[in-house]
């Protein structure tokens, strides 16, 4: 039985304006590949946590449909303004981008913010520097920090 809530942009904006009282955790990073997004919530599923998934089957190319790829990026902007908490993971190489502007806006907006990233990331050194923060480098650590923060806003 999971007790944890799951929103994503199928829900709406108005499913990012419900005032919850416990913990909630956006889910950014890497979306290409296997779903790392399924460790969490195995690893939560009996938490009492709110997370909020930007993951879509297909993103809307801006190119060909400026329209829902605007409204996408506002989804996750809100996102980010309602979470708590913003964990990210980062994927191989140099991809990532949009996740980088996340990850600075979710700074600006004064979030807790965990990363991660996996090994090949480039620029990992860089945004340690700019950020202040100290990133992990597995999945199974970034998880473990999660735990403790989504554990010592519940007290």
């Amino acid at each position: 039985m999971t007790t944890y809530k799951l929103v994503n942009p199928n829900d709406g904006m108005e499913a990012l304006e419900t005032k919850v009282s416990h913990p909630s955790v956006f889910l950014g990073g890497n979306c290409r590949g296997r779903d790392w997004r399924h460790d969490v919530f195995r690893k939560f599923e009996r938490a009492n946590v709110t997370f909020i998934n930007p993951r879509r089957d297909a993103f809307p190319d801006p190119e060909a449909t400026p329209v829902e790829h605007a409204e996408q990026v506002l989804w996750e902007r809100k996102a980010i303004e309602a979470a708590d908490i913003a964990l990210f993971w980062l994927g191989e190489g140099l991809a990532n981008q949009a996740s980088r502007v996340e990850i600075g806006y979710a700074i600006g907006q004064g979030k807790k913010v965990i990363i991660g990233a996996e090994p090949g990331f480039l620029g990992l050194e860089h945004l340690s520097a700019f950020s202040g923060l100290v990133l992990s480098s597995s999945l199974e650590g970034l998880l473990t920090r999660l735990e403790s923060l989504i554990y010592s806003s519940a007290e």
